[in-house]
């Protein structure tokens, strides 16, 4: 592993000297070369992770999207922000330019629910190269062969374009200590992770003990919440009760968008909701979970939610299961025993919901309160619902990094405005997302150039603005040369 740090430490002195146009070039490259890949890389995921084939169809064209996305947004130079104030008699520190660069290399932790796009040559992978950062990718042990064809496709990239060894390297193993151990290497810069909170949180607290402290980029998951409102429910709660059925066993529930929790006021409109929500989860089909670790945790976590005061389980799969598979369950509590019990307000991964039911607006006040951070927050209203509750929703601004109007949660859309992060304990920094072009701001870091001849000066901050970007030159938006100006 010592090795692969060093030639990652060599990578990224090569990466500081290459533009934004090469880097996407090689981005370009990667997207060809995954898209290049054969049946082999299908059948080798379906058969390590029980996803369906036409799943990881979509899902790997979502892959190459994103490399080729991120190059485009990198090629434009949007993310070096490069500024620059020119000398002038008043200005005592005379000439200043500042762009950002590539943090260094960057350790990447591949997902078990996504072993393409958040994986091996998933976006972390993807983005940390757009900024100009090596990669050292931890493969996740569920899928060793899927990680390997990606990575040698990578590889393979790399060869090819006459980059250094170091730009990406693979790291296999099953031990903690492998993980341990690289967020504690001297040479690592930061580190991005998808997975669990226990994960998440311990690799940000050994990056944090480190002599010098490095971001973790650590996506943990939540609950997603659901907020119904009376209205709509009176509206269409049948129609609700089939979109949130759907939501929540997509995947057998093993996205970290899926909507664990379902809150309204009780009622009539909330008794017809739940009873077609009955029906809908009677009918679901269980298949397989990704691998025995995800089934054994969800049914461990079911039974102990399930277990708690004054919680019934209203709706399950009758189905007998085999294997691993994951049997979707709804359970009901009231609102005062989900504000009192901090257990039901914890992430299950699997298809399991809980419908709470609360007495007052004030119950729903409440929760919103004490919900921790969450990826996303869905309210289920009318306009008029909207402008009854404006002080809840108003408050749940400040719970999650993206709020929804209807629909569901579940799934991302790989574009310039998702914001896949949130508050803790939902990411360790809801400033960012791990998902659209905006990813590659995790990776940068700013440095100012005071008084630099110009032949010295990156490309992005030059006057004739060789890459012709658009850049801040003393305050205002230029894409022009600045030697023509100053003709």
């Amino acid at each position: 592993m010592d090795h692969k740090i060093q030639l990652a430490v060599e990578a990224y002195q090569f990466l500081k000297n290459t533009t934004i146009k090469e880097r996407a070039e090689f981005m370009n490259a990667v997207a060809d070369h995954i898209e290049a890949l054969g049946e082999e890389l299908l059948t080798t995921a379906h058969a390590e992770t029980s996803l369906p084939l036409a799943r990881l169809t979509g899902e790997k064209a979502r892959t190459i999207g994103q490399w080729r996305s991120y190059a485009k947004a990198v090629a434009s130079g949007i993310y070096t922000e490069s500024r620059i104030d020119l000398a002038q008699p008043e200005k005592q520190k005379g000439d200043l330019r500042k762009y950002n660069i590539g943090i260094g290399p960057v350790l990447v932790f591949g997902a078990s629910n996504f072993p393409f796009a958040f994986s091996t040559a998933g976006g972390d992978t993807a983005s940390a190269i757009g900024a100009g950062c090596p990669v050292i990718v931890k493969a996740h042990p569920a899928h060793p062969k899927t990680s390997q064809i990606m990575a040698d496709a990578i590889t393979a990239t790399v060869e090819r374009s006459g980059w250094p060894e170091g730009i990406f390297s693979h790291i296999t193993g099953t031990s903690h200590e492998i993980g341990s151990y690289l967020t504690q290497h001297k040479d690592i810069h930061a580190v991005a992770f998808t997975g669990s909170f226990n994960g998440g949180k311990a690799l940000f607290d050994i990056a944090n003990r480190r002599e010098n402290p490095i971001p973790v980029f650590a996506e943990m998951g939540s609950i997603n919440p659901v907020f119904a409102f009376e209205q709509l429910l009176e509206d269409k709660a049948e129609n609700l009760a089939k979109e949130y059925a759907s939501s929540l066993t997509l995947g057998v529930g093993q996205f970290c968008t899926n909507p664990g929790v379902f809150i309204a006021l009780k009622g009539n409109h909330l008794n017809r909701f739940i009873t077609a929500l009955k029906k809908e989860i009677t009918e679901i089909v269980p298949v397989n979970m990704l691998h025995k670790g995800i089934f054994d945790n969800f049914e461990k976590l079911k039974g102990i939610a399930s277990e708690q005061s004054e919680v019934e389980i209203i709706a399950e799969v009758n189905t007998k299961i085999n294997e691993w598979q994951g049997r979707a369950v709804v359970a009901q509590t009231t609102g005062q025993n989900f504000i009192q019990n901090p257990i039901l307000s914890e992430e299950i991964f699997g298809p399991f919901g809980i419908i709470v039911a609360c007495e007052t607006s004030e119950e729903l006040l409440q929760i919103a309160h004490q919900l921790k951070g969450q990826l996303t927050i869905t309210v289920a209203g009318t306009a008029q619902d909207v402008r009854e509750n404006l002080n809840l929703i108003n408050l749940l601004k400040d719970k999650c990094g993206r709020l929804l109007f209807n629909g569901m949660p579940t799934g991302v859309e790989v574009v310039y405005a998702m914001q896949h992060g949130g508050p803790f304990p939902s990411t360790t920094d809801t400033r960012f997302t791990s998902v659209g072009p905006d990813a590659v701001k995790r990776f940068v870091r700013p440095i100012s150039f005071q008084n630099w001849p110009d032949e010295f000066l990156p490309e992005e901050l030059k006057d004739e603005n060789p890459l012709q970007i658009s850049r801040i030159v003393d305050g205002e938006v230029n894409s022009g040369s600045l030697k023509l100006e100053t003709v």
